[in-house]
């Protein structure tokens, strides 16, 4: 169950920051939000404890979550756009 934390704050992360940020400020909300999200997830479960290694794997997991979220964002902003364009005609 810990391994989901970093995986899901970092799609929550990554869903906001596509909604909301654009261009450079998206790259570098990006790069805070995985830091954080697998810091977060490396500290709240004490694996620091046994070894900061733990944090790599965090920081990957939180990787594929901010992917995921942001796939999902710009999919559902993509729709949403379309949608609004077609009922414009």
């Amino acid at each position: 169950m810990d391994e989901l934390v970093p995986v899901i704050l970092g799609a929550l992360f990554g869903a906001a920051i596509w909604y909301f940020t654009t261009g450079v400020l998206r790259t570098v909300l990006s790069v805070l939000a995985v830091i954080v999200a697998g810091v977060a997830a490396t500290v709240a479960s004490g694996e620091y404890h046994e070894s900061w290694i733990y944090l790599l794997l965090d920081l990957g997991e939180a990787v594929l979550g901010l992917v995921v979220g942001q796939v999902i964002a710009h999919r559902a902003l993509r729709a949403r756009l379309t949608r609004d364009a077609k009922a414009r005609r």
